[in-house]
This record gives structure tokens, sequence and C-alpha cells, in this order.
């Protein structure tokens, strides 16, 4: 059967290029970046399934589903797990990405292994972000709200990007249940399909450090006092670098487990400062330097340019050495570059970020873009309050609303503080961008669409 299999699928082959090539000495524990990476997305796989058993993604449910999970200690702990390992899979990639950026692996032949890494880096990053809103508290909640504000810096499709984003222009319980699937469905298939070819091309091109012992063997040469056996001094040496890394995140999870914050608030009544997550504090810390005008030259164009320079990176550099002494300029550009948004991460760290523009819909729909605009700043107050209630289409425009005259209208008016006490009462006012939408709603009839 072995060798009916091997005639057919070649796994002598396979199992050859694995564990009988050379490595040179001395072999670093930078080497095995892409593997301890890997290992931490196991971990969140498997803790992620673990976590799924108890979570309900519901904005009514899911905080009180964390809560639940919480109070049990391996509930806590898996969470911790969990939460931390998002941190530390992004930290991995990165220090991955740089490493081979650093030994010139993405040149020629593996072109398509470096773009398949990008790929799963940028599948890592969504993987983080969309699962921040999931325990539906404060932080979850605020911090997605800005993230996704991001997109609404996009030239002429910024209203659209931000509603398929957030399902609708708000962040509710839609969103929420978006976030979910696109979490657990979307990115995690994506990162699978990208991994799998990334790692056979590993596998059948060898890593780039082994590209001159190979051709140093070609020539006749004695490679044995340069180099080592993958298997097994290689081999264990990786062994260690993932048990030094799990180690490390299950110290984290027990010294600093996760915490859950206050039930989200979109009414925000106790004046939680929004903030990005903290792989995003730089593109924010790097907006306040930035005049209104330019805001979406920081928050767009530079990291569109930054993806498009990673994807073409092996295309774009056309020096044909390796070696880090022989591309000093690469190596300048790339150390000014980390070193500044290392900088203004920190920065970002210690400062509140700049405000985002709100989406104004210029068409907008009343279940769509205007009832989710009640439903989290109003009804809490005026669910049940006669003729005066902001729960229904008819409530709102019973009293509050003259369509095609907004600025009559009383709803705009106690919105915008023309009419006292302004709404919502004793919180932040609406936004401009939210006010706008809304009259454009009531300047286009008031529809029930």
């Amino acid at each position: 059967m072995k060798k009916w299999l091997d005639e057919r699928l070649q796994f002598s082959t396979l199992i050859a290029s694995m564990f009988e090539h050379p490595v040179p000495k001395p072999s670093s524990f930078m080497d095995y970046l892409g593997f301890a990476t890997f290992f931490i997305f196991l971990s969140q796989a498997i803790t992620g399934i673990l976590l799924a058993t108890a979570y309900i993604p519901s904005a009514t449910d899911a905080w009180e589903s964390i809560k639940n999970l919480e109070a049990t200690p391996v509930g806590h702990f898996v969470r911790s797990i969990h939460s931390w390992g998002a941190n530390f899979m992004i930290v991995l990639v990165l220090f991955h990405l740089l490493r081979v950026f650093y030994e010139a692996a993405y040149k020629k032949p593996r072109e398509l292994t470096w773009l398949l890494g990008v790929i799963l880096l940028i599948g890592t990053i969504g993987l983080s972000f969309t699962g921040y809103l999931l325990p539906w508290d404060q932080q979850g909640y605020w911090a997605s709200t800005v993230g996704t504000a991001m997109a609404a810096y996009v030239p002429l499709i910024g209203e659209f990007v931000v509603r398929v984003m957030r399902n609708g222009s708000e962040v509710t319980g839609a969103t929420l249940t978006r976030f979910y699937s696109v979490h657990m469905l979307l990115l995690t298939v994506l990162i699978l399909i990208a991994f799998a070819p990334h790692f056979f091309f590993v596998l059948r091109q060898g890593m780039s450090a082994t590209d001159e012992l190979t051709a140093a063997k070609r020539r006749g040469e004695n490679i044995e006092t340069r180099s080592m056996p993958f298997w097994p001094n290689v081999a264990w040496r990786m062994m260690l670098t993932l048990l030094l890394v799990g180690i490390a995140l299950w110290v984290a999870a027990t010294l600093a487990p996760k915490g859950l914050g206050d039930p989200a608030d979109p009414l925000n009544k106790n004046q939680y400062i929004p903030q990005p997550a903290w792989y995003f504090f730089g593109v924010y810390q790097l907006l306040k330097y930035f005049p209104p005008k330019l805001d979406p030259l920081a928050m767009v164009g530079l990291p569109a340019i930054a993806i498009i320079v990673l994807v073409g990176l092996p295309w774009f550099d056309r020096n044909p050495s390796r070696f880090p002494r022989q591309r000093p300029i690469a190596l300048a550009v790339a150390t000014l570059l980390v070193a500044g948004m290392a900088y203004l991460t920190y920065q970002g760290f210690r400062s509140v970020p700049k405000a985002l523009v709100t989406t104004t819909v210029t068409q907008p729909s009343y279940k769509r873009d205007i009832d989710p605009i009640f439903q989290n700043k109003c009804v809490m107050c005026h669910g049940n309050s006669g003729n005066y209630h902001l729960d229904t289409y008819a409530g709102v425009t019973m009293k509050n609303v003259i369509p095609g005259n907004p600025n009559d209208s009383v709803l705009v008016k106690k919105i915008t503080g023309v009419m006292q006490p302004q709404m919502p009462l004793g919180q932040k006012p609406l936004s401009s961008g939210q006010i706008q939408t809304i009259k454009n709603w009531i300047q286009d009839g008031a529809k029930n669409n």
C-alpha cells in the first residue's frame, strides 16, 4: 500500500523535502516564526470552537453568554487564551514578514509565497478586528464603531463600504451577526485556503537560507561543515520555539486574564471614550498630523499604498542580491517606516484618537438607516411616551416630522438643540452625519421604506 501510494502521490519526495534537507549554520529561532504563527492559529481555531459552543451571537444575549462563560475558571481561561492569541498572532505574523523581508525571501522563485503571506497578514488583522465586537461590551462596541468609521474616508464609495461592514449605517445587532459570520466562516476559510499553498511552496522550494547550500552542493562542494540536518537538529529547535511561544501565551492568559467590560451602550451614558484596536493606533495617531481635508489620504491612501507596495514588492525590487549588506537602501527605508509606525503606535496608546467623520447617507431608508439611529439613541427613553414615542414609524411621523420640511420638523429641532431640551437628553448630541441623514430622509418625504 505504501509503495502504491508513493507511486501516485510521491510521498517520499515530500517527506524528504520536509526532513532531509540541510540547514545552514547557525540556525536562528527567527527562522521559525512562520511555524509559530501557524501554531497560534491552531490554538485560535481550537479555543474559538470551544467558545462558539457557549456564545450566542445576538445583541441581547452576546454579553450575557460571555459573562456566563467567564463564571467558570475553565471558560475564563479559554477566552483569555483566545484573546491573547489574537494579539500574539498579529505580532508573530508581522515579525515573520519583517524577517522574510530582511532575508529577501520574497524574490524569485518565491514571489507567490510572499503574495500568499501578505494575504495571510490581512486575513489575520481581519480576524482580530471582527472578533473585537463579539463580546458586545463597551470596548468592543466602540472600537468597532471607530474602526468601521475608517471606511467613510474611501472616496465615492465610503458610504456603501460602511453599510456593508455594519450591515446598515449604525453598529447594531445586525453588525454583530455579520461580524460573527465573517469571523467564523469567511476569514477562517480565507486563511486556510491561503495557508495551504503557502506551506506547500515552502516545502517544495525550501527556505531561502538553504539556496546557497543547494548551489554549493550542485557544484560538488562539501557542505557538511557549513550545515546541519533538519532532522533532528533543527526540528527540535523548532519544537522548542513552539513550546516557548505556547508557554508565553499561557503565562499571559494566566497573569493578565481577559476581562469583560460593561455591556455595550449605544447611548454611551458613562461617556466611554471610543478607541480603536491597538494595531490601528499608529494610523489614527498619524491622522492627527493631517489637516481635515487630507484625512482620506491618511486613513485610506497610505494604507492602500502600503498594501500595493507589499503585494508588488517582488517585482518592484530589482536588486538581484539577497544579502542584507548589498541592500542598504531597502533596509534603511524599511527600518525608518517600522520605527515610525512603532513610535506612532506608542503615542497612540498615550493619547485619545482624533474624532472621525460619520457617514452621511444621501438617500436613506427608514428601516435600514433611520430606525437604527432611533433604536440606538432614542428608544430607551421614548419607547413608552404616549404619542411622542420613537419606536415605530408612525410614532416618528405623527407629531415629530413634516415630510419635505426638515428644518420645521420637531424631531430636527430637538436633535439640533433649536428646541430645548436637546435630544438625546443627558447624552452626547447626535453626530453631524446622523443629523444630516435624518434631514435627508425627511427632505425625501419621510418614506416608510
